[in-house]
């Protein structure tokens, strides 16, 4: 009674287990994605299908050519229909035993090599599933990362949505997988029908012997699963402390701890051999107890065979060679089938990570609807806005109200933390107000579609992103069709047309991952040219001149001045010189608005910019 329930509680596990992966994201993909394939999906099951039809019907014709060579053609002994058929018995009349014999072995290979045939096109259908599933589910996958909010998608390492991304492998080996366990269960079933076919009885028998000796088989598992999992332990800290000391040599032969390292290391692996032997001894049990077992089986079979066929030898021979052959791939084909089970099991920590990116329950997507953005005609206006980046995280800005009046320049000045680029976020849309209103001209920037107003946009900030690929495709990057003349006037009025003309290939020359052939200030002025290119409405310079030299510094200020000229501009200040023609300039400290002014006002205010301006002028620049 207490096994039975303990079935009957797998059982339910197994279903509850099953039903919560059928419905999770991850399988409901892979559903709507198989059946948009299901051309490839019905012709791998069916195939699978009739290869194992094939499979036993190449036993049962065995069978009768064992019959056969033993003289018992009508095979009385077993309810065969074919056989039996008055039809079938006169044709067999016509030919010699040898004849038949050799008929009916022919007949088995034939079947065998049409079987061979339907299984290998099967794969190559279940394959193709795989293949073109894995393909469409790496689609999803970076769309909707590619889709998240920034603020959502900025909330993830880098590495975890890159593994994310790569989620669609897990997919393709997930199908892969099943298809596997398809193939190992319709032969397992086929193997079970033809013993079931010979004498179900004996295959009752043979299934009860099994489960008994598997069953003492099972009992040794856990001691190798204790064993293994205590000689890895000690063996990850054999590695660790080894590793640890490698790294660490020139610490070691600083402090003189050479021997105290050798005995530490000496003593962790003298742990690990008692477990190695024990281990060892019970590993060399595995091989003599599994033969044992099988010639239990077998003899078993034999013995009980000889009882519940009879003694007439013209059955029982051809009935104990086929029951046998068939017994052991059944068997075969069970273990096959729960490796198979085991891997669906191994793979649902990366099913559960798929489920992850899939529920888009907990996420926050990007919008790209919304009132089509012409032009600036006012300006934009700050109404008391605040912004926290995380509940129950303080404040990055609060209470902050300030306009950027339309072809106007206004620099944000304040120490590190003070909220400078927060505010720059806020106007490019990568995060919304906590609390508070932005406005552009009459309407509410959250009104706005926002690929239409970014695409009025310019964004240059000390954190330049430079792409691997040409030095053109970079400054171009975005802008679609614009021509290499357009390309390099705006390098030029960035002042980055000299030095790109001296690299290798100029224009063409490929920089490397983040740009890393190019020195700092010249990956500013390549982003420089980027925006001076897209020819913006509205400028956002977020300590863009930060990386330059007092030359290049210089340079490129002049070409911003022509460039501001007639654009609205909103400037995050590092040096104070570069924003004293400003038009209105807002001293931040601790996410409030402190000052406003120009930049004579604020110094007769005496204030925090002018306590600023005094440390610069002795050259200790503390504001970032």
């Amino acid at each position: 009674m207490k096994l039975l329930n303990k079935i009957l509680n797998r059982i339910r596990k197994f279903r509850h287990h099953f039903n919560e992966q059928i419905t999770s994201p991850a399988y409901q993909l892979i559903f709507a994605i198989a059946n948009q394939n299901r051309k490839y999906l019905v012709l791998a099951f069916n195939g699978n299908l009739l290869a194992s039809t094939l499979e036993a019907g190449t036993f049962g014709v065995i069978y009768l050519s064992l019959g056969v060579l033993v003289g018992d053609v009508t095979l009385s002994g077993i309810n065969n229909p074919f056989i039996a058929n008055p039809l079938t018995q006169g044709l067999l009349k016509q030919f010699t035993q040898q004849q038949t014999f050799v008929f009916f072995v022919l007949l088995a290979m034939i079947i065998q090599i049409v079987k061979s045939i339907i299984q290998y096109l099967s794969a190559i259908w279940a394959n193709e599933l795989a293949i073109s599933m894995g393909e469409e589910v790496s689609d999803r996958l970076f769309d909707i990362v590619l889709r998240l909010s920034f603020p959502c998608a900025s909330s993830y390492k880098v590495g975890d949505l890159l593994s994310y991304i790569g989620g669609a492998g897990i997919v393709q080996r997930q199908i892969q997988t099943w298809q596997n366990f398809l193939i190992e269960f319709f032969m397992f079933l086929a193997y079970f029908g033809v013993i079931l076919w010979i004498s179900p009885k004996l295959s009752i028998f043979a299934v009860i012997l099994s489960a008994i000796l598997f069953s003492f088989q099972r009992y040794l598992e856990p001691q190798f699963r204790k064993l293994s999992l205590e000689s890895t332990g000690i063996s990850v800290e054999v590695s660790k402390e080894t590793t640890e000391s490698m790294q660490g040599l020139r610490l070691i032969h600083t402090f003189g701890r050479q021997t105290e390292v050798i005995q530490k290391v000496r003593y962790l692996r003298r742990k690990i051999i008692p477990v190695q032997r024990t281990s060892a001894r019970l590993g060399a049990m595995s091989s003599p107890i599994s033969s044992t077992l099988v010639m239990f089986i077998v003899s078993g079979l034999l013995i009980g065979g000889f009882g519940i066929l009879g003694h007439s030898t013209r059955v029982l021979v051809p009935a104990l060679l086929t029951f046998i052959s068939a017994f052991n791939r059944m068997a075969t084909q069970a273990q096959r089938v729960m490796v198979i089970l085991n891997g669906l099991a191994g793979n649902l920590g990366q099913m559960t990570r798929l489920n992850e990116i899939l529920d888009a329950s907990d996420k926050e997507f990007a919008r790209f609807e919304g009132k089509e953005f012409v032009g600036l005609k006012e300006g934009v206006f700050f109404d008391r806005v605040s912004l926290q980046y995380q509940e129950g995280k303080d404040f990055a800005l609060k209470d902050v109200s300030f306009r950027i009046d339309k072809g106007k320049v206004v620099a944000l000045v304040g120490s590190s933390g003070a909220g400078k680029s927060s505010i720059a976020d806020l106007v490019v849309g990568l995060y919304s107000p906590t609390e508070g209103s932005i406005w552009v001209d009459e309407y509410n920037l959250q009104e706005y579609s926002p690929p239409s107003w970014r695409s009025r946009l310019g964004v240059v900030s000390q954190d330049t992103f430079i792409f691997n690929t040409g030095i053109l495709e970079n400054i171009r990057y975005g802008m679609g069709e614009v021509s290499d003349d357009q390309v390099i006037e705006a390098a030029k009025q960035a002042q980055a047309h000299e030095f790109i003309t001296q690299l290798p290939l100029g224009y063409e020359t490929v920089v490397g991952e983040r740009g890393y052939r190019l020195s700092g200030g010249q990956r500013q002025r390549v982003a420089l040219a980027r925006a001076i290119l897209k020819q913006p409405e509205i400028l956002i310079l977020d300590e863009a001149t930060s990386a330059l030299d007092s030359q290049s510094e210089r340079l490129v200020q002049e070409a911003l001045g022509k460039f501001q000229s007639d654009r609205t501009a909103l400037v995050i200040a590092h040096r104070l010189s570069t924003i004293v023609n400003a038009d209105e300039i807002i001293v931040l400290e601790n996410g409030r608005v402190v000052e406003r002014g120009n930049h004579r006002e604020l110094i007769a205010l005496n204030g925090f910019y002018a306590k600023y301006w005094q440390l610069q002028s002795q050259g200790s620049e503390v504001v970032a």
